[in-house]
């Protein structure tokens, strides 16, 4: 069994990989937002008047975090996907405007951040 202070080092030490693998300002933007979200749900399902069982909280919570976590991957995605389409397009439009759609945009990305999967197959079949 793994010490916890070991798997600890060992996360830190990816989570730095990953700053140099997307760049610090995108890993961190990207945190912002997914605790951000979460924070807003925790908010919303702990309310007094909302009844619901302990372990169904925490369980919540539990994968709210974890979609927290995974956050960064869908961002870097959908990234990849707008420069695919849209590298060369400039948009001049009001910030107003553009705040809705990145809202929902960012929320979609983070809710469905819990379902991203990875294809671990070395030669890549599928099967």
């Amino acid at each position: 069994m793994e010490r916890p202070a070991n798997f600890l080092i060992k996360m830190k030490n990816y989570y730095r990989e990953l700053g140099q693998m997307f760049g610090p300002d995108f890993v961190a933007k990207s945190f912002v937002i997914a605790f951000v979200f979460e924070g807003l749900m925790i908010t919303v399902i702990t309310q007094p008047s909302r009844l619901s069982h302990p372990f169904t909280i925490v369980m919540t919570i539990a994968m709210y975090t974890i979609g927290s976590l995974l956050f960064l991957f869908t961002k870097a995605g959908w990234e990849a996907f707008k420069d695919l389409f849209a590298s060369n397009s400039i948009v001049f439009m009001p910030a107003l405007f553009r705040a809705l759609p990145a809202f929902l945009v960012n929320a979609k990305l983070w809710t469905s951040s819990i379902f991203l999967e990875t294809n671990n197959d070395p030669d890549q079949t599928g099967r």
